[in-house]
């Protein structure tokens, strides 16, 4: 597939171009949330404090990559990276505290809830990435 047939797909900054990203960025997030949750952290933090860690280890990624693959370069690189940690750092805030509501309060398991949580905050993170962060606003 050449430059053209993909942007004909997935145009830059649509949410299909994002959530294809996101799926990278989301199983990035998920293996170090999964190897912290083996580790000995899980015992001496929480399930939250465990989310929370993978959910900042998995931000400096997230910006590069939608950096480079959802959106473009039109602005200076550290305007995006501030305003994407400011985006992650809300995000990361709220989906830590919304998955904590939903592990103490709903009884499904750990992985469903993790699929219910980022389907939410993704979409936050696309909306906020695309107006506030790039500016697209075609």
């Amino acid at each position: 597939m050449d430059k053209s047939q993909l942007l004909a797909i997935a145009p830059r900054g649509t949410i299909r171009r994002f959530a294809s990203a996101g799926a990278i960025n989301t199983l990035l997030f998920w293996i170090f949330w999964e190897l912290l949750r083996l580790s000995p952290a899980l015992e001496l933090i929480s399930e939250t404090g465990i989310w929370a860690g993978a959910w900042v280890m998995s931000c400096t990624i997230a910006h590069f990559t939608h950096r480079y693959f959802t959106f473009d370069g039109r602005k200076d690189v550290k305007t995006t990276m501030l305003g994407a940690f400011a985006v992650y750092a809300i995000g990361g805030v709220l989906s830590t505290i919304f998955f904590d509501l939903l592990v103490t309060n709903i009884a499904l398991p750990i992985r469903v809830l993790f699929i219910i949580n980022m389907l939410v905050w993704g979409l936050f993170t696309w909306a906020t990435m695309r107006w506030f962060v790039f500016g697209y606003a075609d």
